[in-house]
């Protein structure tokens, strides 16, 4: 009887573990409907969502509580994308980045330790940025990861921690990595 129970116990942990975390919605955009996906995000602690800078970037967006999204000391945005022709990972940050240097040529990417996932999916892929002639975004990190929607559609998620010093980067870090660890 506590074998079956046990065996209840860890199918039931196992399959919450690797719960769907891609949710996906329809909007209308330019007269037209378009997919729109939405990771399931849990901020930082101490974050909340912000209504002014989803706005402006157009993505699901969170600063620190009590700090409006103009003076935020860092920002952290989530883009979700659809990973149609089954791509690796790698592939993505590649383009990702590739599309980022075109845009900020003075970029300096460097690749740090990746952070472990309590659902299960494979770690995510971190890198620190340095931006000098971009300031709003002068210092970032940006975790890259896999993960599906319901139907088992496959996605790329990055999530993006950006500020304009290095120090509210570091400040935050320990919040952002623990963030990351419960997706």
């Amino acid at each position: 009887m506590k074998r079956i129970l046990f065996a209840a116990l860890l199918g039931m942990f196992l399959a919450s573990s690797t719960a769907a975390e891609v949710e996906k919605f329809m909007q209308i955009g330019d007269g037209n409907l378009r997919p729109v996906f939405r990771l399931k995000f849990t901020p930082p602690q101490g974050w909340e969502a912000n209504a002014e800078g989803t706005k402006h970037f157009g993505l699901p967006t969170y600063v620190p509580k009590g700090q409006s999204f103009h003076h935020a000391l860092a920002v952290v945005y989530v883009r979700v994308s659809y990973n149609e022709n089954k791509r690796p990972i790698e592939a993505f940050i590649e383009v990702s980045q590739e599309r980022w240097r075109n845009k900020v040529k003075d970029t300096q990417v460097t690749k740090v330790a990746g952070e472990k996932r309590a659902n299960g999916l494979p770690d995510f892929i971190v890198y620190r940025l340095h931006n000098p002639s971009h300031p709003a975004q002068a210092y970032e990190m940006l975790a890259y990861g896999v993960d599906k929607d319901k139907d088992g559609n496959d996605y790329f998620v990055m999530i993006s921690m950006t500020a304009m010093t290095q120090k509210a980067i570091d400040g935050a870090e320990v919040a952002f990595r623990a963030a990351l660890r419960t997706h």
